[in-house]
């Protein structure tokens, strides 16, 4: 963190303010927030994603190039509640004084002094669709402060986004209420409170809510024990280091495996495919759907 700050002091004299005649610049700290950024400002605005290709937002700090970035952008998209750890002391130290800043873990706009770490929020707050869609119209409005011409544009787009997540929403109910299974083992971190939340599921996790930790003996043998009580023949990886977990559980159950995508960041190869958030949700249902044997309620159904 302190790398940040003496970062921010070199770069003290080297801001760039955006001319009238430029569109306002948004960055965003992950790719599901790029992608509301995106969905709700059009062509109207500038979009830049600051977490790089397979990167880890839990790990992850900015480098020089992104906080000039910073120092010219019109607002700032970020999670707050502690998922990027750089960011209050960057809002600290930051001295562009017309940046607005809205976070999704925020129920309004923040100043950089009231952002810290809340243990009680889920910080994986882009899973929850529902809150996705009202991040969509409080975008909307600030945008609309940044760029008052464009309001009720940027409003429209930001009604039409949130229309989208709602549809998701309930996508995943009606599948998901349908599942013979509603247990999900996941050799992986506790990312998904969510769609405990909204769709009845249990999460039997063997991390917390940290992707970097070690899953014990006593809770690799839990989840061997409740695979071969139950019946389940799935067992679920969110990133690429639980995958050899989950093949260890898969010799020793028969359970197929399958991959949930949490969504925080794409592969270079994802980002070339131009995949979008929305896509990527669909496929983690349909996995679930084959994995705890659900009727895969398509889109547009009822």
């Amino acid at each position: 963190m302190r790398r940040i700050l003496l970062l921010l002091f070199y770069l003290g004299g080297l801001l760039v303010s955006t001319s009238p005649a430029q569109k306002p610049l948004v960055v965003a700290s992950i790719f599901p927030l790029a992608e509301i950024a995106r969905e709700v400002g059009g062509e109207a605005i500038e979009v830049r994603l600051l977490l790089p290709p397979g990167a880890d937002p839990h790990s992850w700090e900015p480098t020089p190039k992104d906080l000039l970035t910073l120092r010219r952008a019109d607002l700032l998209l970020a999670v707050g509640g502690g998922l990027e750890p750089w960011l209050e002391d960057l809002l600290a130290g930051l001295k562009n004084r017309n940046l607005k800043i809205v976070l999704a873990l925020d129920d309004g706009n923040l100043s950089p002094h009231k952002q810290g770490h809340d243990p009680e929020k889920d910080p994986h707050v882009w899973l929850d669709f529902p809150k996705d869609a009202s991040l969509c119209l409080r975008l909307a409005e600030t945008l609309g402060e940044i760029c008052p011409a464009k309001v009720l544009y940027f409003r429209e787009r930001g009604r039409l986004a949130a229309q989208r997540f709602k549809e998701l929403d309930l996508l995943f109910a009606r599948t998901l209420e349908t599942c013979r299974y509603r247990t999900v083992p996941l050799a992986g971190h506790d990312a998904f409170h969510a769609w405990e939340e909204n769709y009845g599921l249990d999460f039997i996790t063997l991390a917390g809510r940290s992707p970097e930790a070690e899953p014990t003996p006593q809770a690799l043998r839990k989840m061997i024990i409740f695979l071969r009580k139950t019946g389940l023949k799935a067992v679920y990886y969110d990133e690429p280091q639980a995958l050899r977990f989950a093949k260890l559980i898969a010799r020793e159950t028969g359970a197929k495996i399958y991959y949930l995508n949490p969504g925080a960041t794409l592969t270079r190869e994802e980002l070339r495919q131009e995949v979008s958030f929305f896509s990527l949700m669909r496929r983690n249902l349909r996995n679930l759907s084959l994995g705890l044997r659900c009727n895969l309620v398509k889109a547009g159904q009822n």
